[in-house]
């Protein structure tokens, strides 16, 4: 009996042993268990921008900064992390035209090889050309006619940019842009080149989503309609653009708007300079609209 007690005993102390250590194995490898961290830098971030104007900048006070060193405040005030950034912006390229530069230019290759994250705008000037070739047009049927070749050869070409920036690192996020409609509040029915900057944001969309490691950044609503965001808002937009409400817009119209230099801009997101590109509040929206995606994408630790 006193040697049966003996291994009981013996037993009891075995099994809380061993059951106490694997309790504490079990709340030292729970990734919930964090009474005991301490916020640290986890690393440098490496946010690499390349594409058209709008990653240049241009637009917001002429510095050709553009959205980058907002969205490096956002990542330093949200993550602990230390984000640096360059940017290989050019204004007017198209989409073979970035990535001729990607595939041939050596100091960009290099920044991209280190990137963490690659953000990317293209397609707007993409979009303007097919645009001007076809601005005698008159009719959504034929519209989508003349569109339909081009868009197709445009998806085929961004594919091929975002190939090329994966070829360079396969491991880096991507975030590739929309576009948007820099006359929409001043020709509000101008369905041809809203249903125009809807298709090109459909392939971007598209293309993104066929892609490893690649997000798309929507800016269409916000920077397209401005401060008009609300239902009433809209249709007190079109109620003033009375006179604009045709469907089909004479393209000398919007170039005198483009051309016309003063400090009067409708659509507050937008520059006054060109009533094209963005202002400072413009690049908040796609620096706030990029670090909402990388938010959905990466594990960094949080502030």
């Amino acid at each position: 009996m006193h040697r049966f007690l003996k291994w009981f005993f013996a037993l009891v102390i075995l099994m809380i042993i061993v059951g106490g250590g694997w309790f504490w194995l079990q709340h030292q490898s729970d990734p919930k268990n964090t009474q005991q961290r301490k916020p640290i830098v986890l690393k440098t971030v490496r946010v690499v921008g390349v594409g058209d104007s709008l990653t240049q900048g241009i637009g917001y006070d002429n510095d050709h900064q553009g959205y980058l060193p907002i969205l490096k405040n956002q990542l330093r005030q949200t993550y602990y992390v230390k984000p640096k950034t360059v940017n290989f912006g050019i204004g007017g390229e198209r989409s073979d035209q970035i990535d001729r530069r990607v595939q041939t230019n050596k100091k960009l290759r290099r920044s991209l090889q280190r990137a963490n994250v690659i953000a990317l705008t293209a397609g707007g000037n993409d979009l303007l050309q097919s645009l001007e070739k076809n601005i005698m047009v008159n009719s959504d049927t034929q519209m989508a006619k003349q569109m339909a070749p081009l868009k197709i050869k445009y998806q085929q070409k961004l594919t091929q940019l975002i190939a090329d920036v994966h070829e360079v690192n396969p491991h880096a996020q991507i975030y590739l842009f929309g576009i948007y409609n820099p006359v929409y509040v001043y020709f509000t029915n101008a369905t041809m080149i809203s249903s125009a900057v809807d298709q090109w944001n459909q392939v971007n969309r598209q293309v993104a989503k066929s892609q490893p490691q690649t997000h798309f950044v929507n800016v269409n609503g916000t920077l397209s309609h401005g401060q008009y965001q609300s239902a009433n808002a809209q249709a007190k937009l079109k109620a003033e653009n009375q006179q604009n409400n045709q469907e089909f817009v004479d393209p000398g119209r919007v170039e005198k708007l483009l051309k016309t230099q003063n400090n009067k801009e409708k659509n507050a997101y937008l520059s006054t300079e060109d009533h094209f590109h963005p202002n400072k509040k413009g690049y908040n929206v796609m620096a706030s609209k990029l670090s909402s995606e990388i938010q959905n994408n990466v594990n960094w630790r949080k502030r």
